[in-house]
């Protein structure tokens, strides 16, 4: 996803959180939590909950994604604020906008 701008990145991870929300038949209380972890962090997750999204994307790209994300899909957002420094963005390390639903675990 690194050649492709933030918009365009940001369409392609919408299109996958409504087609894996379509394919798990998701509720309408099912919301998606989204974050901004580091592999290490993304690693737990996908370990923890199923199905997860996930994109590595530019620091510069991540604060136009998120805005994207939340604007397009507010039904599967949770809008609880995020702790402090939980999104942000840490120059020089690999980091990842991942989607997942906390009631699903595996």
């Amino acid at each position: 996803m690194a050649g492709k701008s933030a918009e365009v990145q940001a369409r392609d991870f919408i299109y996958e959180l409504n087609n894996c929300a379509s394919e798990y038949g998701f509720s309408k209380d099912e919301l998606w939590e989204v974050d901004l972890v580091s592999e290490k962090e993304k690693i737990k997750l996908e370990k923890k909950y199923y199905p997860t999204i996930s994109a590595l994307t530019l620091p510069e790209f991540v604060p136009v994604m998120l805005g994207l994300v939340h604007i397009k899909l507010p039904q599967f957002i949770n809008e609880t604020p995020a702790p402090a420094g939980k999104m942000e963005v840490i120059k020089g390390m690999q980091q990842y906008l991942i989607a997942y639903s906390a009631k699903r675990t595996l």
